[in-house]
């Protein structure tokens, strides 16, 4: 579905997704599904969270950057996460004047917003998760922990106002100079502009790389290798605890879900983190095992001197026009920030915090199991925060059958495709918008034809090979060398799978998101914002995907 055009009024409701609206206020937002950081159903407990502490936190960042918007408005139309954009200015001389702000305010940050994080955000972004991690969870009373719970959601806030702070600087920067680019060369066959902001060193491709040289131990020591080659993920950690070869390697692998296991599939609460189900980093591990496998470290050293090389031709190309050729080599300058700071805020915020939260939750959620409030600790996801403080006081059986009926609604409507855009269409174009296209790959009609599947081309190479379709990291290990990943989206956990697949096609994001991002790191062809390539593509279909136009081909 393409955006809504402007003025053309209330969006059309499918008959299988019924719509209920708080207030008309709400019903007169355009709202968009988040399909490429919620693709699945999200529980009462993430939305009653992040309901509030996102458009908090959001809202903050929007006001301090006088971003053209006032925040971004959450609900949860059944069970699917919608963003709705609030605009912040009534009349065209506010927004002048707002914009003429904004830029001078992007002027100031953006040139120097990665020592910033480095240096100023980051280290309170690692405070509050420490504060998380070290709370002192079984000791404290059933009061101290609903009381805590308050705490959390108010450390989540700040955290997504210092996500914001960090991202909105270097993205602005990133799309000045993309479109300035595009207006110069004109839009380029091969997306080399995008490929000129890679090949820095950042949190995902680290974690790739750790996890690539375990695997090298591993292979280094024959019968732990063999081991791991051999048993499915679900059995190896009791198969390594057979011998002592094992043990260590156990020894080692536990050190790295340490430092990076403080992640999952995406931002839901529910979700288990790598250190508590290793699951999927057993599979990226088994990936990284074979020989066609990719090497991280390599694969960056050459995205860097490709880049290297892309942004010397760019400038000797504009040799004659000392204007363009400074502007152009300042943009690039401040918007090669873009990588690390996406990256690596994924890392610490988007991921390590999300599951950070999950403590919290589940300690009241083993409380309640325990005073008969709820039947099974994740349990507790299925209630709203407020629900869960009241279920400390008032513990009877009422929210069993709360739960129940819950997961079962979730679990129904986990099988409907949401549509993307619900509410009403604005009466203008939207204050940048481009951000929807670029980033969450919003924008594009679906192909009509069964064989085609059209999206946007992140990562160029044409390759032909079977398809596999991954929903979850659990379902991973049905991928085989060279094949096609097929995925709703991707997440920074994901990382390791692209060493060993020869291209990606997601139905969310666009060409600034992480999967596009981590795709030309891996210098494998990428198609994003597809919206059905899951929905028609089946496991071992063979595909050809080009990724330079965005086309995806069904062969048989």
């Amino acid at each position: 579905m393409v955006m809504p055009a402007p003025g053309s009024g209330p969006i059309p409701v499918p008959d299988d997704f019924p719509v209920s609206w708080d207030g008309p206020e709400e019903q007169q937002l355009l709202w968009f599904w988040d399909q490429m950081h919620h693709p699945h159903p999200v529980t009462p407990a993430t939305v009653s969270v992040d309901g509030i502490a996102f458009p908090a936190g959001f809202g903050r960042a929007c006001e301090t950057m006088y971003m053209p918007i006032q925040t971004m408005k959450v609900r949860s139309f059944n069970y699917y996460w919608y963003f709705g954009s609030v605009p912040a200015t009534a009349t065209p001389e506010e927004a002048a004047e707002r914009d003429a702000r904004l830029e001078a305010e992007m002027m100031q940050r953006a040139p120097g917003v990665l020592k910033v994080w480095e240096e100023v955000y980051l280290p309170e972004v690692q405070r509050h998760n420490q504060r998380l991690r070290e709370f002192p969870y079984r000791d404290a009373s059933l009061r101290e922990l609903a009381a805590f719970l308050d705490e959390a959601k108010a450390i989540r806030e700040r955290q997504w106002e210092l996500h914001f702070l960090a991202v909105f600087p270097v993205m602005g920067a990133a799309m000045q100079f993309l479109q300035l680019y595009e207006q110069a060369f004109n839009q380029p066959e091969n997306n080399e502009h995008y490929r000129m902001l890679q090949g820095f060193p950042n949190k995902s491709v680290e974690a790739g790389q750790a996890l690539y040289d375990l695997a090298q131990e591993a292979k280094a020591v024959p019968a732990v290798g063999q081991v791991i080659r051999e048993t499915p993920a679900e059995k190896l950690l009791a198969e390594l605890a057979r011998t002592a070869a094992g043990k260590e390697f156990r020894r080692k692998l536990d050190a790295y879900l340490d430092e990076y296991g403080w992640r999952s599939d995406a931002f839901e609460f529910m979700d288990p983190s790598w250190r508590e189900d290793p699951t999927p980093v057993l599979h990226n591990l088994k990936g990284y095992l074979v020989e066609e496998a990719l090497d991280p470290r390599e694969e960056q050293a050459r995205a860097a001197a490709e880049r290297e090389i892309l942004v010397k031709v760019m400038l000797e190309s504009v040799a004659g026009d000392q204007a363009q050729h400074n502007q152009l080599q300042m943009l690039v300058s401040i918007a090669q920030q873009y990588l690390p700071i996406q990256e690596n805020h994924n890392f610490y915020i988007d991921q390590m915090n999300t599951v950070l939260m999950r403590l919290p939750l589940l300690e009241l959620g083993r409380r309640l199991a325990q005073s008969g409030a709820i039947q099974n600790v994740d349990d507790v996801f299925f209630l709203t925060a407020r629900e869960i403080q009241d279920a400390t006081v008032r513990a009877d059986g009422r929210w069993r059958d709360t739960v129940a009926r819950r997961r079962a609604e979730r679990e129904r409507w986990r099988g409907v495709v949401p549509p993307i855009f619900l509410g009403m269409a604005p009466p203008m174009e939207i204050p940048r918008g481009e951000m929807l296209e670029r980033f969450f790959g919003l924008g594009l009609e679906p192909s009509r034809d069964p064989k085609v599947i059209s999206g946007y081309g992140a990562s160029r190479g044409v390759v032909t090979a079977p398809a596999k379709v991954v929903r979850t990291l659990n379902e991973s290990d049905k991928l085989e060398p060279g094949d096609v990943l097929v995925c709703d989206m991707t997440m920074p956990a994901w990382t390791p799978l692209f060493s060993i697949v020869s291209a990606v096609v997601a139905d969310s994001g666009g060409v600034l998101s992480h999967c596009a991002i981590v795709a030309r790191e891996y210098r494998i062809p990428c198609v994003v914002g597809t919206r059905i390539g899951t929905q028609r593509i089946r496991d071992g279909q063979r595909l050809t995907v080009d990724g330079g136009k965005g086309i995806v081909r069904i062969e048989g």
